[in-house]
């Protein structure tokens, strides 16, 4: 776990980590989020709108990203500004995601620091982005 102060980081710096979107995972989020469509609880309905299983939830996926940004790099003393994502492909319940997040920019008149992330699962990409973290107590 991260806890760096701005001063600390340079560009280049990246984190990885590896998330198992497990049945249980699955199923707690979509009750706390309230989203159970079909093709993230119905393992025949997914598979009829083409896909070979379950999918996970697009935010769900993406929050792993969140977390890693809160605990690794930038890490506890920032805050998340602005945060863009893509979906490339879906994440099948079951799946596990490889995730990278590179630092690309540093602004310190601001504090802030720019970052792009991947996830990947096998050799396909399922997830891309940008971030933007300030630090607000950069003093």
């Amino acid at each position: 776990m991260g806890s760096y102060s701005f001063s600390d980081l340079s560009v280049g710096m990246t984190s990885e980590r590896s998330y198992l979107f497990t049945e249980q995972r699955v199923e707690v989020f979509s009750t706390l989020i309230d989203d159970k469509a079909p093709v993230h609880v119905d393992l025949e309905f997914a598979k009829n709108q083409g896909f070979e299983g379950r999918i996970v939830h697009g935010l769900f996926v993406q929050a792993v990203i969140s977390g890693m940004l809160g605990n690794e790099i930038p890490g506890p003393k920032s805050v998340i500004n602005n945060l863009s994502m893509k979906m490339h492909n879906p994440v099948l319940v079951g799946q596990i995601v490889n995730y990278k997040i590179e630092i690309t920019a540093l602004t310190p008149a601001v504090a802030a620091v720019s970052l792009s992330f991947t996830g990947m699962v096998d050799k396909r990409i399922v997830i891309s982005g940008k971030a933007l973290c300030s630090f607000p107590n950069s003093t």
